[in-house]
């Protein structure tokens, strides 16, 4: 009886230690300056054998850790992305304006025996055209064929 009780106790912490999600805290900056707003999705790898959650920090100054309101990752391969804001809250738009959504970089994360750190470099993004920006056409060009 406390050979099956034992080796069932050896099975649930080897399982355990399986389900570990370790903790990934770093830094964010968006054309130099820390990121005043945002969120890091940590996407596992489709392959990822352990089928992974999806891991996720908020950032605030710059700064980021999954321990705090967020989810940690499990070795392997993950695609990092940032969604990068203006930290200054409006109506339904609580991180503030989106500054950029787009940044994604691929990382692989070993276990560690603390936080996993992470620094984002996020480039400075060219501000995309307004109307008024926009090339006019050239009025004085008659169309092909007539």
């Amino acid at each position: 009886m406390r050979r099956a009780t034992l080796a069932a106790v050896l099975v649930c912490l080897t399982g355990c230690a399986e389900d570990k999600l370790y903790d990934v805290a770093g830094t964010v900056t968006h054309g130099g300056a820390p990121l005043p707003a945002g969120v890091v999705w940590f996407d596992p790898d489709p392959n990822h054998p352990a089928q992974p959650p999806q891991g996720f920090a908020y950032v605030k100054d710059g700064k980021f850790d999954t321990a705090d309101r967020g989810r940690g990752v499990k070795p392997g391969a993950y695609l990092v992305r940032v969604e990068g804001f203006d930290g200054k809250p409006g109506n339904e738009l609580p991180l503030g304006k989106p500054l950029f959504t787009d940044f994604e970089e691929k990382r692989d994360f070993a276990a560690a025996p603390g936080k996993i750190e992470l620094a984002l470099a996020v480039p400075k993004a060219e501000k995309p055209r307004t109307e008024k920006q926009q090339p006019k056409a050239d009025k004085s060009a008659k169309p092909a064929g007539k």
